[in-house]
């Protein structure tokens, strides 16, 4: 595909995103998709529309389309369409889990039906290809990959921004590596995010909703399995980990946290990562850090297609310890302040 092609399809979501958020805006609050702060778990204190997921999934198609990536448009429309549906009943009448978890397997079926799988995974340069058990594995990836972007939408600009940093950074790690049509398409909805995120920075005029976290996270779950998990790539599978390292550390830290305290695992709160941030810098500031942090994995992912030599893991570690450092002396300062 040329480059002229990609640039007219970015410019065209970004268009479609902005453009069509101002409408789907007026329209939430009369068909009730409402994030009312009826509990303190809620950031905000006044009700703000949660339609914006919709303006992305169909700036993205509609990119896609002009951009004539066929090939890879049936399965974003068809799969991307589920955890659309999903989102959209969660965040009308609040699903639960059991039938997001379903919906999210749904979609994963769908990337398996049209080739989309997990085929290999290659550790320091030892490829295993894993034949039928490439289907079980590409479902769990995109429920797993699914659901911490969703955890991580909590704070206003955190996911819509998150996700154009790991696009963007999977598109790179894409085109340098030959790949054909992913590059195009991690771009294509790094824009299509763009377009939407002025409308979702603090403080936020509409959300994502559960609608575009899990979209998101749909997309890029899609686009790792193209890229770093298809035969051939030889690329080492820890990178998508890594690209998404700050969703997974809070996804993990707050699964570990609320088992630990005898606490429902799917039963929200504010204790994450970004919560926590939040309260000790501020919103703004707490984006910001979660942004600095994802672009420095994500710097650290693309080095690391080349070469996964004992230098390469220590800047790994390094990068991991200045991010887990960030996070540990906000909470540690936090538990120090509320006990004064």
């Amino acid at each position: 595909m040329r480059l002229e092609e990609t640039l007219l399809a970015c410019l065209l979501a970004m268009l479609v995103s902005f453009a069509l958020t101002y409408p789907i805006r007026i329209l939430a609050p009369k068909l009730g998709f409402m994030d009312v702060p009826r509990d303190d778990r809620r950031m905000h204190t006044e009700p703000r529309p949660r339609l914006g997921g919709v303006a992305i999934y169909l700036a993205f198609i509609t990119a896609m389309c002009c951009c004539r990536l066929f090939d890879l448009l049936l399965p974003y429309v068809l799969g991307g369409m589920t955890v659309v549906i999903v989102g959209l009943l969660d965040d009308k009448y609040s699903l639960k889990p059991w039938i997001k978890l379903l919906g999210q397997s749904v979609a994963g079926v769908v990337l398996c039906i049209f080739g989309i799988t997990v085929e290999q995974l290659t550790f320091f340069g030892h490829t295993f290809e894993l034949g039928l058990f490439s289907y079980p594995m590409t479902v769990v990836w995109v429920v797993a990959v699914t659901n911490i972007f969703n955890l991580i939408d909590g704070l206003d600009g955190l996911c819509c921004g998150t996700s154009i940093i790991c696009a963007a950074c999977i598109g790179m790690i894409s085109f340098f590596g030959g790949g054909s049509a992913t590059p195009a398409a991690a771009i294509v909805f790094a824009a299509a995010c763009l377009g939407f995120l002025p409308h979702n920075t603090f403080p936020a005029k509409i959300f994502v909703g559960d609608t575009g976290a899990m979209f998101s996270g749909f997309v890029l779950a899609a686009l790792s399995c193209t890229t770093v998990y298809s035969i051939g790539s030889g690329l080492p599978a820890m990178i998508p980990i890594v690209v998404f390292g700050l969703p997974v550390f809070d996804a993990v830290y707050a699964l570990v946290r609320r088992l630990v305290s005898g606490q429902n695992v799917f039963l929200g709160d504010k204790m994450h990562v970004h919560h926590r941030l939040s309260r000790r810098y501020g919103h703004l500031k707490a984006v910001i850090l979660m942004y600095g942090a994802t672009v420095l994995l994500s710097g650290i992912a693309l080095i690391m297609q080349y070469s996964i030599t004992g230098e390469i893991a220590g800047i790994i570690l390094t990068a991991l310890a200045i991010t887990y450092g960030v996070i540990r002396f906000a909470v540690i300062k936090e538990k120090k302040e509320n006990k004064l």
